[in-house]
């Protein structure tokens, strides 16, 4: 019997020193590029649903995902730089490879502003002229699960080159596919890289790979209860811009 309870804390103190050991490491990698990667691997790989429609085998539009909005020094609102970067990378792929542009948010109409002024493709190019025609806007989501449904109701579209950051990329996914959008990845880099160098960029790096996890997992098991249903919110609405009015930035 003496020797079974030795055993048996023995057994407790190897998993208490593991365990320590463990959260030591997790602790530590948290502020290195370390923790991040394995994180949006394993956010890569999460399980999306299946898409019961058939889509075609190239997407058809790109859409991009509002990511925010902020002022300026002079309080005029802007996009911010999680909106700005995912535009950017629009832009990048759009020159060489134009059609049409769907921008999702309550951000769209600030997102449409941006691209019509950034666009610096040579002017002889045919699409060019054509770029602020090419956009079509949803103007009234305000999270990741009424970006899906509010595009699916505001446009018949199966399949589309989804822009929007790495680590938010695959609950999107799931989001769209819901809606029974197809959806082939495209991801905007956050807009500051990690750096074994800098701390404060990989916590934040860090603290964003737990949020995406822990908002997955939400989304399955206990859907958020602030998405509204297509039927709540009229077409008329979605088409509609909220500039002038004010936003909530952040």
């Amino acid at each position: 019997m003496y020797s079974i309870w030795k055993a048996l804390i023995n057994l407790l103190k190897w998993l208490f020193i593991m365990g320590l050991l463990v959260a030591i490491l997790s602790a530590v990698s948290f502020l290195t590029p370390l923790f991040s990667k394995v994180g949006l691997y394993f956010l890569q790989r999460l399980p999306l649903p299946n898409i019961a429609t058939q889509t075609p085998t190239e997407p058809t539009a790109y859409l991009v995902l509002g990511g925010g909005l902020t002022k300026d020094a002079t309080g005029t609102i802007i996009v911010n730089d999680f909106s700005r970067s995912r535009l950017q990378t629009l832009l990048d792929r759009y020159h060489n490879h134009p059609m049409p542009v769907i921008l999702t948010g309550v951000e769209s109409p600030w997102m449409y502003d941006w691209l019509v002024q950034h666009d610096a493709s040579p002017k002889s190019q045919p699409y060019h002229a054509d770029i602020a025609g090419q956009i079509i806007s949803e103007n009234a989501s305000m999270n990741t699960c009424e970006n899906a449904r509010f595009t699916a109701k505001r446009l018949d579209i199966q399949h589309v080159y989804l822009i929007t950051g790495a680590y938010h990329m695959t609950r999107a996914r799931r989001q769209f596919a819901l809606n029974g959008i197809a959806t082939t990845a495209i991801n905007a880099p956050l807009p500051e890289p990690s750096s074994w160098y800098n701390i404060a960029a990989n916590y934040r790096h860090s603290k964003r790979t737990l949020y995406e996890v822990g908002a997955y997992l939400r989304d399955v098991f206990i859907p958020q209860q602030d998405c509204r249903s297509s039927d709540e919110v009229s077409l008329e609405t979605l088409k509609r811009s909220r500039k002038p009015l004010a936003l909530k930035t952040f």
